[in-house]
């Protein structure tokens, strides 16, 4: 099965996490070689004591997850299930198969690679209970989905912090509740986007586009996708997505504009050669 990562954030029992998992996994049966679930907890409090930067902190953590992800699985056939992210620690996840390292190995690695407090401990799942766990629900699957644009959006270059018109599709069941919807969103500062093309879908045949003038971070865009979430669920609609113009800076324009003008006059080049090559055979031919 091939990997699958996706990223979100969960609030439980009160608590922030950072939630990254294979998603890879989820539609399978549980892997009955792989019974037994192994969780390392590392405590941040002595990481970022002994480091004097973000970027020091998150390479000491980096390290350690590559590591541990070399030696689970070279030769031991472990399978990463994820990790999650909290205020004060760190925890790693693994399904191990039924001829696992026994604990004894697991805390020996951990104390030789990792010189900072963590806990290793096994337990059996067969069910896979923890994976379902960890796997996003259906508001959650949207929060994978905005971080997967939003890096996207960094991998090109855009100003994620910078305000612009953020454009969301909504669709509805009815049509009354489209209205009603359209009603409470303009009282809530929405822009009600008329002439923006909205494709209709059999189950929900009567779409809704709106806007927001905001920034394209992700904590921004979580939390308006957790509000239009919330009330389409009020008024059986579905939220279908977003989107937003990028905004580059200055010299990625102008990167972007130079690369668009090459590739406009390489491909005006071809043109010309291939239309001199097809002249020259025309005349070849005439010859005979």
């Amino acid at each position: 099965m091939a990997d699958n990562w996706g990223f979100y954030e969960r609030r439980d029992g009160g608590e922030q996490l950072r939630v990254l998992v294979n998603t890879g996994y989820k539609d399978d049966e549980p892997a009955a070689d792989y019974p037994d679930l192994l969780s390392i907890t590392v405590n941040l409090y002595p990481v970022r004591d002994q480091v004097k930067t973000r970027r020091q902190f998150v390479a000491q953590l980096e390290e350690l997850e590559s590591k541990l992800e070399a030696w689970l699985e070279s030769g031991r056939g472990a399978i990463y299930a994820g990790r999650i992210n909290a205020a004060t620690r760190l925890e790693f996840y693994y399904y191990l198969p039924a001829d696992r390292p026994g604990e004894d190995a697991l805390r020996a690695w951990v104390d030789e690679h990792w010189p900072h407090r963590a806990q290793c401990y096994v337990k059996p799942d067969p069910q896979w209970e923890f994976y379902r766990y960890l796997l996003p629900d259906t508001l959650e699957e949207l929060f994978v989905h905005n971080a997967q644009m939003i890096y996207a959006l960094i991998h090109k270059g855009d100003k994620i912090a910078q305000p612009r018109n953020v454009y969301h599709w909504l669709l509805f069941r009815e049509d009354e509740d489209r209205l009603a919807m359209e009603r409470l969103l303009e009282k809530e500062g929405y822009v009600i986007e008329k002439e923006k093309e909205s494709k209709p879908e059999q189950d929900y045949p009567y779409p809704l586009v709106i806007s927001k003038f905001e920034d394209v971070k992700l904590d921004t865009v979580n939390a308006r996708v957790r509000e239009l979430h919330r009330l389409l669920a009020e008024r059986d609609g579905r939220y279908d997505g977003w989107g937003a113009v990028m905004r580059l800076s200055p010299s990625k324009r102008f990167r972007r504009y130079v690369r668009r003008r090459k590739e406009s006059a390489q491909l005006a080049l071809r043109r010309v050669l291939s239309w001199r090559c097809s002249q020259s055979n025309q005349n070849e031919a005439g010859k005979h």
